[in-house]
């Protein structure tokens, strides 16, 4: 399988940039898992320094998704550790944003799935299952829709209404 360059879709795709159908996240993720390049459909998760509901979608089937938690650009503790990596890679999640931070950077490192995130931070979250799953998120300047699709590689993340073909 080819991979999928943002450069080259930005280049070929300037009618969709300038309509707002593409869109390129602000550049403030690291990078982190196996994956250097992925991509999917997007599941959106707004939460704030408790992870019990992305244990619970990473838990379900990921069939080629992206995860795009909205942390809220919190970096006091982590969303994403590697058990919950492991689990997204079982579960066949091609990727996961994370407005927030990791944790046990290693472990997710060995883990075959792209994962971008603030930073790291080895405390934990809290677990009190509060947050919002499938509704819009604001994340490094642009609003993010739950359906829309997520392309990720080293260059960049961008957000397209629909599947882009390359």
């Amino acid at each position: 399988m080819a991979a999928f360059a943002t450069a080259e879709a930005c280049d070929s795709n300037t009618a969709l940039l300038a309509s707002g159908d593409l869109r390129a996240l602000e550049p403030i993720f690291k990078i982190y898992g196996q994956r250097r390049a992925f991509s999917g459909p997007i599941v959106t998760l707004k939460v704030f320094e408790d992870n019990v509901l992305v244990r619970q979608l990473l838990e379900t089937r990921g069939e080629g998704r992206v995860l795009v938690i909205d942390g809220g650009g919190s970096t006091r503790c982590a969303l994403v550790g590697g058990n919950l990596a492991q689990s997204a890679q079982n579960m066949g999640w091609a990727g996961i944003v994370v407005n927030g931070c990791i944790r046990d950077v290693d472990e997710i490192n060995a883990c075959d799935i792209g994962v971008r995130a603030l930073g790291s931070n080895p405390l934990k979250s809290n677990k009190k299952a509060v947050g919002d799953k499938h509704v819009p998120v604001c994340i490094a300047g642009n609003l993010i829709r739950d359906g829309e699709w997520l392309y990720a590689d080293s260059d960049g993340i961008l957000i397209s209404k629909m599947e882009l073909s390359i």
